[in-house]
């Protein structure tokens, strides 16, 4: 049987093309285990055919170092200046740049080159034993070339702690940031209900949870708890326009990976609401944290994808994408990624021989110690 999964092309911009981020040469030097690497990204030779690289490798030789220091590049063509220690809470006691940085070494350097449509931006960042972010590029320049609005909403303080939080394994939520987005090896999807009040985008609420060291907030079951309310029309100042191509789009991929679609909500006498599928053969509704770790992964994986970068496609960042699934998903996995949301560029870091020979040699990647 073909497995596919539905294009809804209903979720894009129609008023203007949607900028396109891509990022096709990267330098590393001093950062984490890498001494002095360097990487191209090509433009895939035919028109039309997916813009993906999938690195394969032995462990220990970087593949997680070159998503990150993607991430962290990415961030810094973003921003005027950062600074750790402004950054994160002082309850931390993480040392960030000792992670970052060779041991050693007094610094880590990245340097790449990003193009945005057919304008081309060279960034350089320079990490510091100090925490402090050294940036050489035109900041300005390349945040008014995206979409300023959604720089100012979504690159505060809070975001960016969350950033780092992600990247040095603190929270298991993945990187979602307009025209980016990285899924680290060991993000999850929190078990649990939601609280009507998650709903709410309020720093001071979000700061609540975390002075009460409770888990993260789940941003997938967010989504969907947001789109789920939304589309009752009962709620205030919560956007309905896009919840049914939201639920859609969702309930195709849980036709496809659960035998099941999520249509109703269950209270509990905690005061949360979970999530209740109803499968395909009639049988009785179970919860959403009843699926299996495999289930879950590509669900979640697939839809924030499609619902981060339908308006905003950019770079896409995926660390072991086969984490719990099962052989037949690691061959298809790609495919299905591509057909799901095709405008953006992919770069995936895998054990799995299937998802490196699922792609043709030229998008292929294999680290080597230079010993092999």
């Amino acid at each position: 049987m073909t497995d596919q999964v539905k294009i809804n092309k209903g979720n894009t911009q129609s008023d203007q093309q949607p900028k396109s981020i891509k990022i096709r040469n990267l330098k590393i030097r001093n950062f984490k285990g890498l001494d002095d690497i360097e990487l191209d990204f090509p433009v895939p030779q035919l028109k039309g055919d997916p813009d993906i690289i999938v690195m394969g490798s032995r462990n220990g030789l970087g593949k997680t170092s070159v998503l990150e220091s993607c991430a962290l590049l990415f961030l810094a063509a973003s921003q005027d200046k950062i600074s750790l220690n402004r950054f994160l809470s002082p309850g931390i006691s993480i040392n960030i740049p000792d992670l970052l940085i060779r041991g050693g070494e007094e610094d880590a350097n990245i340097s790449g080159e990003f193009f945005i449509d057919h304008q081309k931006f060279s960034v350089n960042l320079q990490i510091s034993r100090t925490g402090n972010f050294k940036t050489n590029t035109d900041t300005p320049a390349f945040k008014q070339v995206l979409t300023q609005k959604h720089f100012q909403l979504f690159y505060t303080s809070d975001n960016i702690e969350r950033f780092f939080y992600s990247l040095v394994g603190l929270s298991p939520e993945p990187i979602l940031l307009p025209h980016f987005i990285y899924f680290h090896s060991y993000r999850k999807i929190q078990e649990g209900g939601l609280e009507l009040g998650m709903m709410v985008e309020d720093k001071s609420y979000r700061r609540l949870k975390r002075v009460r060291a409770e888990l993260p907030i789940s941003t997938f079951k967010l989504e969907i708890l947001r789109s789920l309310m939304s589309r009752g029309g009962l709620f205030e100042n919560i956007d309905d326009t896009e919840s049914e191509k939201v639920i859609e789009t969702l309930n195709e991929l849980m036709s496809r990976y659960a035998s099941g679609t999520i249509e109703k909500l269950r209270p509990s006498q905690d005061n949360t609401i979970e999530f209740r599928i109803t499968p395909k053969n009639g049988s009785a509704s179970f919860t959403f944290d009843g699926l299996s770790s495999g289930q879950k992964e590509i669900i979640s994986t697939l839809f924030l994808i499609w619902k981060y970068t339908a308006r905003y496609p950019g770079i896409v960042l995926i660390d072991e994408p086969e984490l719990h699934l099962n052989a037949e998903w690691h061959r298809r996995f790609i495919h299905n990624l591509y057909q799901l949301a095709p405008n953006n560029q992919y770069i995936i870091a895998t054990h799995s021989e299937d998802i490196f020979a699922s792609v043709e040699s030229d998008r292929r990647i294999l680290l080597s110690s230079g010993e092999d």
